[in-house]
């Protein structure tokens, strides 16, 4: 049992399970025990003794192999125009009252309908997930781009409610790229042990997006009018287009499947190497946890030093190709289909539930936040109701900094304690302060708001909220990417099924409040949340031996190979 993981008794390496870090000895950092590791590429400075995972290959064209100044700087842009999507969804929120005698419809109805963009989101995220996983991720990016370019332009014209519902459907669905496949580029360019300050910039980019947004906009909405928050976005999508075509190049990759050491895959190079091993397993013997290390080490040598590479490094020019062909042999209905097929992995399904309806609560409550705080006893304005925001976005801002740089600390020293192994599930410990903070900002928000309390008290739990589930974000997204690498693309478009939650929820959840009270409404959303955290200790105990089942059953093979 490692710290807790239960061990596996039927598969030699479990996919996701990966040597991470050496085990100093003998004044040789670069040794895993009596193994040497050396052939192993490792980090460098105080990461000196963390193996490389995945190992990149020997190409200069690998995105593994990019400098972290060109990885920093193409996640630089793409977190910045992702602030800007985050931002385009609920940026009218702040001026919901002012629409609805425009409209002349009721709050409950613009509220619901306007959801159908969610809806919107969460269909178009199969679609645009599947182009991107066969014909590469650069081509999407830029065509969500072009779409909300397109749609905030129609947005900043549309004088009627169904103008503008139809644009806001346009523009949704050139959001979805943005709710997979920034992750997705993570783990195509950054190592196991580099991503979650990575994620954890995403998730505050996002954060700011969604919660900072509505302070502009509020203000925008008040002087401007809110067609001119369309109009802003406009603009900035116009300029963001040029941007990312210049400095994002493609990132999907094919190497050696030797070089994937968290995925098992290469076994047949393995296998190849390991003839003594099994002549050994056939007289009776079995292969220790040493020998399979080292027979990988010895495959993926292999790997590195027999590929002569013949290619040269692309030029600058040849980068800014769109489209660089299929980046995928698998027909484009199957990668259609699998999102769907992996619901029924264990770990895909936690993730949904975990993330997926975490996540969802935020929506909901930014989305009646105009309806809590206009009516009294707050009588905020719009503009005011805006300013809630800056609640969140402390909060985002404060949580990313302190989990991301504590989500690497944790895999890396849980690895070191289990003599150099990580274990994906190292990634869930994460959600133990999710699990009290988040409890605490759902019960608190409903609570002072039923009480009355002063408006103080509600904002500070709305900000809780966001860092709270910051934390969870990170641990989903980390541990979902960690098991299933390959798969990243399917598996993040599985998840985000919780938009269709997030769309029934806006129908309804106006008038619940208004019903029932928002005391009522929040502490239930809070044991939720708190069962849901719950659920994450047997997913960290059992995690690992559901990752060997899902690999070896016949039903879970035919859908990754699908």
């Amino acid at each position: 049992m490692g710290l807790g993981v239960l061990e596996d008794k039927h598969l030699s390496h479990v996919p996701g399970t990966a040597l991470l870090t050496d085990v100093v000895g003998s004044g040789n950092c670069h040794r895993h025990g009596e193994l040497n590791t050396s052939a192993l590429r490792h980090g460098t400075g105080r990461d000196s003794d963390v193996l490389l995972v995945p190992q990149p290959s020997d190409s200069p064209n690998d995105p593994l192999n990019w400098s972290l100044l060109k990885k920093d700087l193409m996640l630089f842009f793409i977190c910045i125009d992702t602030a800007v999507v985050g931002a385009w969804g609920p940026m009218i929120t702040p001026g919901f009252v002012e629409m609805t005698s425009q409209f002349g419809i009721s709050y409950n109805k613009l509220n619901g309908d306007l959801g159908y963009g969610i809806l919107m989101i969460g269909l178009s995220c199969f679609v645009t997930n599947s182009m991107a996983v066969v014909w590469g991720r650069r081509p999407i990016f830029l065509l969500g781009n072009l779409l909300l370019f397109i749609s905030s332009i129609g947005g900043f014209y549309a004088h009627s409610f169904n103008s503008l519902l139809g644009f806001r459907l346009i523009g949704c669905i050139g959001m979805s790229p943005f709710e997979v496949l920034v992750t997705t580029t993570i783990a195509d360019i950054y190592f196991v042990h580099q991503r979650g300050v990575r994620l954890a910039a995403w998730g505050l980019c996002l954060s700011i997006g969604v919660g900072g947004g509505t302070i502009i906009s509020g203000y925008i909405i008040q002087n401007l009018g809110w067609n001119w928050t369309y109009g802003i976005c406009a603009i900035i999508f116009g300029i963001w287009i040029i941007v990312l075509f210049l400095f994002c190049p493609e990132t999907a990759y094919r190497r050696d499947d030797s070089l994937n050491t968290d995925l098992g895959t290469g076994q047949e190079n393995v296998n190849q190497i390991t003839g003594r091993e099994n002549l050994k397993k056939a007289e009776g013997g079995s292969a220790g946890t040493e020998d399979i290390v080292e027979v990988e080490i010895e495959a993926i040598d292999r790997a590195t030093t027999n590929n002569t590479w013949s290619e040269k490094k692309h030029s600058y020019w040849h980068d800014l190709k769109i489209f660089h062909g299929r980046v995928s042999d698998d027909p484009f209905w199957k990668v259609l289909a699998r999102p769907f097929m992996m619901l029924i992995f264990p770990q895909v399904l936690f993730s949904f539930f975990a993330y997926g309806l975490t996540t969802s609560w935020l929506v909901v409550v930014g989305s009646v936040l105009a309806q809590l705080f206009t009516a009294p006893p707050y009588n905020f304005t719009v503009s005011g109701v805006g300013l809630v925001s800056i609640a969140s976005l402390i909060g985002a801002l404060i949580g990313a900094f302190v989990s991301g740089p504590i989500a690497d600390w944790i895999i890396k020293m849980m690895s070191r304690r289990n003599g150099g192994i990580y274990e994906p599930e190292f990634r869930l410990v994460l959600i133990v302060i999710t699990f009290v903070l988040g409890g605490m900002s759902f019960f608190g928000f409903g609570w002072s708001l039923q009480e009355q309390d002063p408006w103080i008290a509600p904002v500070i739990f709305y900000g809780l909220q966001y860092f709270s589930v910051g934390f969870m974000t990170i641990a989903v997204y980390g541990y979902l990417t960690d098991c299933h690498r390959d798969k990243a693309p399917e598996a993040f478009a599985a998840i985000n099924l919780r938009n269709i939650y997030s769309f029934g929820m806006n129908y309804f959840i106006s008038d619940w409040i208004s019903s029932q009270g928002p005391k009522e409404v929040f502490c239930i959303i809070g044991g939720i949340h708190v069962f849901i955290c719950l659920c994450a200790i047997p997913m960290y105990i059992y995690g690992k031996r559901c990752r060997s089942w899902t690999s070896r059953v016949k039903i879970f093979e035919k859908v990754m190979r699908a």
